[in-house]
């Protein structure tokens, strides 16, 4: 489990991120905080701290609620739950590029996060298989913080449709391991989460379930000519019916303040 799933700032975004009209009281923050451990203090500095990065905005006294900029990368992540509806059969050789000019840094994450990587200086690409047309993935990427010197089009290399130095960019092998570790966690959890306490199995649901969401909401859905697609829909499978599973043990809790399961957020470093 990634410490990052930890730190109050996570937690009181997630918690903001799956409440209604996505606000919640300051009372039901700091609850979710004593459950991971953090004191009133360090929530309330926590909140300032948002407060002041923009992320998060007060309507009114002791009332919280996630700001206008985080909208596109919570709309972003929810897309995990579209699984394979995400992709498209590839036909090799095509690809999506995106030159970036300028400083490089700026748009990395945005880039990463939809798939793409540098195969030449400046120069990112992917396979060109996402369900979505050009103007609708400048739009998602945008929403993301794309820089707007950043050029995106279709295109098709020279020679070899998939040249094998740009397939290693994306550590293929890696992913499919990734994809059955995966399967194998959710299950082993999924078996044992009845059997725990009430508040340890609200914990680990959030902290598996979280990192599972964040894994298929930035994987680069390659086509199967390059990974085992059929293992990456097994876990977007096994993901909706723990993410069910957790909701429900989420939902028996005493306290009305946590009955709905914080949903995650992505962190935007760059």
């Amino acid at each position: 489990m990634p410490a990052e799933r930890d730190k109050p700032s996570t937690v009181v975004l997630d918690m903001l991120r799956s409440a209604r009209s996505r606000q919640r009281t300051a009372r039901s923050l700091i609850a979710a905080g004593e459950l991971f451990g953090f004191s009133e203090n360090t929530l309330r500095v926590t909140l300032s701290r948002l407060m002041a990065r923009g992320l998060i905005e007060s309507p009114e006294r002791g009332l919280y609620r996630l700001s206008g900029q985080t909208d596109a990368l919570n709309d972003f992540v929810e897309r995990w739950r579209l699984g394979e509806a995400r992709v498209r059969a590839w036909e090799p050789g095509t690809w999506l590029f995106a030159h970036v000019q300028g400083e490089v840094a700026a748009s990395a994450w945005t880039l990463d996060a939809l798939g793409f990587r540098e195969v030449r200086p400046t120069l990112f690409a992917r396979p060109d298989n996402l369900a979505l047309s050009l103007d609708a993935l400048r739009e998602l990427a945008t929403g993301l913080g794309l820089e707007p010197g950043v050029l995106l089009l279709r295109g098709t290399p020279e020679g070899d449709p998939a040249p094998a130095r740009w397939i290693k960019a994306w550590h293929p092998t890696r992913l499919d391991d990734g994809y059955i570790e995966g399967l194998q966690r959710l299950a082993h959890s999924s078996s044992r989460l009845a059997g725990l306490e009430p508040d340890a199995a609200r914990l680990e649901c959030f902290r598996l379930g979280g990192e599972m969401i964040h894994r298929l909401a930035k994987d680069p859905l390659l086509p199967d000519q390059f990974v085992n697609a059929s293992a990456r829909e097994a876990l977007w499978r096994a993901m909706l019916d723990y993410d069910l599973q957790g909701k429900e043990i989420w939902a028996s809790g005493k306290d009305g303040a946590l009955r709905r399961m914080p949903r995650p957020q992505l962190e935007m470093t760059r």
